[in-house]
């Protein structure tokens, strides 16, 4: 499938725009783009004005915001991580857990496999616990009713 021409897709959003789909026409722009929703709602909005949408240039991190989302995540402190990117770039909160996750990945790889792997056996302890849970209540309705 071909993608779109950019000048297909500003069409297709001042068409979208055009028959009151406001919501349809940032959808066709957060496709297009990866934008995040306020900044798709931003541009649609300035395009709806007959202006230009932003480049989206402003998407990449400042040097200093990304030495802070790696001090965050080196700290343990993923959510703030998320909500300093989300703040520096204007993304979506989608958006900037992927690529905080990507950059924990690159930064210590072993504390996310170790991350997953103790996550595994938390799930088996619940597992096992609920299996003696359900042995016990057995074992107490069988006693009760003899």
């Amino acid at each position: 499938m071909d993608t779109p021409s950019l000048q297909q897709l500003l069409d297709d959003i001042k068409a979208a725009i055009a028959a009151g789909n406001k919501i349809g026409a940032i959808k066709l722009y957060r496709d297009a783009t990866g934008a995040g929703l306020a900044e798709a709602k931003e541009a649609i909005e300035l395009i709806a004005a007959g202006k230009p949408p932003p480049s989206g240039a402003a998407a990449t991190p400042p040097a200093d915001a990304m030495q802070g989302v790696s001090a965050l995540l080196a700290a343990g402190r993923k959510i703030e991580a998320i909500r300093v990117y989300r703040t520096a770039t204007g993304v979506g909160l989608k958006e900037a857990k992927d690529a905080v996750d990507a950059l924990e990945v690159e930064i210590n790889p072993g504390a996310v496999v170790a991350r997953d792997a103790a996550m595994q056996r938390f799930r088996r302890l619940v597992v096992a616990a609920f299996v003696v849970v359900a042995i016990l209540v057995a074992l107490a309705f069988l006693l009760t009713r003899a």
